[in-house]
């Protein structure tokens, strides 16, 4: 059997702030889908649906991976320059909001986390090839 994600359904407060950002960070293009607006590429696609009534804390992570850590690194340059913009800010494991990007290491498996405009937490991810997998959830 074979999974592939159809697309991420997200509720933001400001959909087209964050899809925005998104579309920025993630290199998608944004259409609109009736009142939701909706980022794609050849992937995958998110649809962003507004609601005003949204409450602040949101405990989902969204976990991308690179194919290499220069791309990873690129990620993080690429946050740095457009996050005054946006007001985001680099987070840690549990949420605790940091001044600068914190690339964790756990064994072979290199990341950070980000908070977006709405609070969700994003994962960017490098795995070095044939490296075991390691969950960093779990300490």
């Amino acid at each position: 059997m074979t999974l592939r994600i159809g697309q991420i359904a997200l509720h933001s407060k400001d959909n087209k702030t964050l899809a925005s950002f998104l579309s920025e960070l993630l290199d998608m293009e944004i259409s609109f889908s009736g009142e939701a607006v909706r980022l794609s590429n050849e992937n995958f696609s998110i649809i962003i649906i507004e609601d005003k009534n949204m409450t602040g804390k949101n405990s989902m992570v969204i976990d991308f991976f690179t194919d290499s850590f220069d791309e990873l690194q690129g990620l993080i340059q690429k946050v740095e320059f457009i996050k005054y913009r946006y007001r985001i800010t680099f987070v840690t494991d549990e949420g605790k909001v940091l001044e600068d990007v914190k690339i964790h290491n756990v064994g072979h498996l290199h990341y950070f986390f980000l908070s977006d405009t709405d609070g969700r937490r994003w994962k960017f991810s490098y795995r070095d090839a044939n490296a075991p997998l390691v969950n960093p959830f779990v300490k």
